[in-house]
């Protein structure tokens, strides 16, 4: 399965469990923006990039950060490991080089 039709799955399944949990999801197809998915619950809106891996260029992590700010929304990395899904904000971040990496909590 190629890297695109990946990310494209973990999308579709991030916003069935984002909609089993009560939220309202919008997908923006072909990622022309810097976030995959908007959700909303009548308290919160959360802006989603949704990764097939722990590493992200910080140019998307810019665009994320300039979408989420100008819908107010908060921003949020997804990436599902081991089956279960894992949501970090920029604080859970580690500059490595040119990129940044989800540091996860063990």
């Amino acid at each position: 399965m190629s890297s695109k039709r990946k990310g494209i799955k973990r999308e579709w399944e991030l916003r069935k469990y984002l909609e089993k949990n009560g939220y309202l999801v919008l997908r923006s197809s072909a990622s022309k923006t810097g976030i995959d998915l908007l959700a909303g619950n009548g308290k919160e809106v959360l802006a989603f990039q949704v990764q097939t891996s722990l590493y992200l260029s910080e140019e998307k992590l810019n665009e994320l950060k300039k979408y989420a700010h100008a819908l107010k929304a908060k921003p949020l990395l997804a990436i599902k490991l081991k089956g279960k899904w894992v949501f970090a904000e920029e604080k859970n971040l580690e500059k490595t080089g040119k990129m940044f990496k989800i540091k996860i909590k063990e």
